[in-house]
């Protein structure tokens, strides 16, 4: 027994509209817990860098740095690595290197891609992420 080609058609436009408007984003309701993990953190998914969500789409975490003029590595990322919330930079020549307030395109299907962030001075940071967009962003502001 064979479907009629306008059903098809149908479903397959449908798919195709529904994965075009959150390509790689997982969905508000799939991410639950998300962690800065990094060389502050060991890379482990600490419960003092657990993020904080500020609404459907955007997260929060605090770390406190010391300004030694070495670059911070880390991540955004669930407890186990998962698919979707794994992010780190997009693009390495506009996204692994933040600086403070600008935000930078995430990859949450990466699994390498390391952000780097030097801070200026020692002090407590704020890191949001943000998947309202068609590409998820990452910015870093002083406390």
């Amino acid at each position: 027994m064979s479907l009629p080609r306008a059903l098809i058609i149908t479903f397959l436009l449908g798919s195709l509209a529904a994965c075009a408007t959150r390509p790689g984003i997982p969905e508000p309701e799939q991410v639950k817990d998300l962690y800065l993990r990094g060389v502050f953190t060991w890379w482990e998914a600490d419960e003092n860098y657990k993020m904080q969500r500020l609404s459907d789409t955007q997260f929060k975490g605090e770390a406190e740095l010391i300004a030694d003029g070495q670059p911070y590595d880390f991540r955004i990322a669930d407890a186990n690595w998962s698919n979707g919330a794994n992010c780190g930079y997009l693009t390495k020549t506009a996204d692994e290197l933040i600086v403070l307030d600008k935000p930078v395109h995430a990859d949450c299907n990466s699994s390498n891609n390391n952000f780097k962030f030097t801070p200026k001075e020692t002090a407590v940071y704020e890191f949001f992420i943000d998947f309202a967009s068609p590409q998820p962003t990452v910015r870093i502001r002083k406390k």
